[in-house]
Parts: C-alpha cells; structure tokens; sequence
C-alpha cells in the first residue's frame, strides 16, 4: 500500500502483512518524517 499525506508532503510504502519487520517498520516511520518517539506518541504509547 501507498500511504500519503499532502501538507507536509509524505509518502509511505507499506507491505500488506499482518507483521513487518522492526527494520521494515523504522523505514516506513522514516519515510513519513517522524521519529520512532513520535510514531509512538501518536499510537498512544
């Protein structure tokens, strides 16, 4: 999947897996412009 946001402008590709890989995961946080601390703030964590 193809996940994208227009203002800022990111885009993420993202398997379609129950699970990823923790690397995979990081580089799909990455690609949106976020940290791993902000990836998990916003998931409530």
């Amino acid at each position: 999947m193809i996940l994208r946001r227009p203002q800022p402008y990111a885009r993420a590709v993202v398997p379609d897996h129950k699970q990823i890989r923790l690397g995979t995961l990081r580089r799909i946080i990455a690609d949106a412009g976020l940290s791993v601390e902000e990836f998990m703030h916003l998931l409530g964590r």
